[in-house]
C-alpha cells in the first residue's frame, strides 16, 4: 500500500523526482531500466519512487550495475531536475547520492 503525505507539495516531489531517474534509465534502455528496477526490488525490496527513503540504495544499484558511468547518470539526473533542484527535498537526496 503506498503512502501519501498529507502535504501534496511533497507528493509533487516524490513523483516528480521518481519520472526525472526514470526518464534517465529509460534513455539508457528498456533492458538496464529492467535490471535497475529488478535489482532495488530483489535486493533491497524497494521500488524506484521510494527511492527518496534510501538514495543510498539506488546509489549502490547504480553504481553495481554502470559502474564508472554511474557519475553521468546523476548528471542526467539533476539536469533532468532543473531549476527545482535548489529546493532541500532534491539537494539531500543529490547530497545522499554524491556521499
Amino acid at each position: 500500500m503506498a503512502s501519501f503525505s498529507v502535504h501534496p507539495e511533497d507528493n509533487i516531489d516524490k513523483a516528480f523526482l521518481a519520472f526525472c531517474i526514470e526518464i534517465v534509465l529509460l534513455r539508457m534502455g528498456m533492458p538496464q531500466y529492467e535490471k535497475v528496477v529488478s535489482k532495488l526490488e530483489k535486493d533491497y525490496k524497494t521500488h524506484i519512487p521510494e527511492c527518496d527513503k534510501n538514495p543510498e540504495a539506488l546509489k549502490r544499484v547504480l553504481q553495481e550495475i554502470f559502474g564508472d558511468a554511474y557519475g553521468d547518470i546523476l548528471n542526467e539526473i539533476k539536469e533532468e531536475i532543473g531549476d527545482v533542484g535548489s529546493k532541500k527535498y532534491y539537494t539531500d537526496f543529490i547530497f545522499a547520492m554524491t556521499k
